[in-house]
């Protein structure tokens, strides 16, 4: 009798002992989902952040192109017209209003380049490129696989955004002579790869990424597409991006 209570008060044992193992195991369970969840919260966020930064910044670069350009040709037309009609210069005010016009066409370029909808995503970055080729010294090499114009069209955007970016950042920053933009397909991605020449910059000991590549990180996340950022000093710079087709 005493044996068989024994085994009874074992096997009531034993199985809390599961009972509880299986209700530890579970929760970790819970607690590694949850944090798992907590970081790609965390991630969207973050990535929210950036993309209301770089779009402040571009609010605000605007807003000061309308304001140091636009109003202050206006301005200048105003100030003719309240001249005397026999003191004004038509060649003057012909001059102010031309370059309104101009100041205006490149805001509306930067908000939405024409060409891209009319001649899609590979149009626009060659005429982005000859653009920066006839403005500068730098040596331009650009080769696009035509699976480029399949990248859906209200990603290609960000594409363009993207390319922009690299090119301001070489421009500003990198003192290169040579910048080559390639674009491959795999048969299940496109691989687009920026690449300049320039005195590079040393990832490891740089505490924070500057906004433009931010902007770049942030956007490559909304295409979706896997971004690679790789650089060394004296080695140039590159970006990398693998969007899935």
């Amino acid at each position: 009798m005493e044996l068989v209570l024994y085994s009874i008060g074992f096997s009531v044992f034993l199985a809390t002992l599961l009972v509880i193992a299986a209700i530890y195991s579970k929760n970790k369970i819970v607690k590694s989902e949850l944090a798992k969840k907590q970081l790609e919260i965390d991630h969207q966020k973050e990535l929210v952040e950036q993309l209301i930064e770089v779009q402040e910044e571009e609010r605000s670069r605007i807003a000061r192109e309308l304001h140091d350009g636009v109003n202050a040709k206006l301005a200048t037309v105003l100030l003719f017209a309240a001249k005397p009609k026999e003191k004004v210069d038509g060649q003057e005010i012909s001059d102010a209003i031309r370059e309104a016009m101009q100041i205006s066409r490149r805001i509306s370029y930067d908000l939405l380049p024409p060409t891209l909808e009319s001649f899609g995503l590979k149009g626009a970055l060659f005429e982005l490129f000859e653009e920066i080729e006839e403005k500068s010294d730098i040596s331009i090499q650009i080769e696009l696989d035509d699976h480029v114009d399949e990248i859906p069209t209200n990603k290609q955007l960000h594409v363009y955004r993207i390319v922009q970016e690299s090119l301001q950042n070489t421009i500003k920053y990198a003192e290169a002579t040579s910048i080559h933009l390639n674009a491959l397909y795999n048969g299940q991605q496109l691989i687009l790869t920026y690449q300049d020449n320039g005195k590079g910059m040393d990832f490891t000991t740089t505490a924070q990424l500057g906004l433009g590549l931010k902007n770049i990180a942030a956007r490559a996340e909304m295409i979706p597409a896997t971004h690679e950022f790789k650089s060394e000093p004296g080695k140039g710079f590159q970006t990398k991006l693998m969007i899935e087709l």
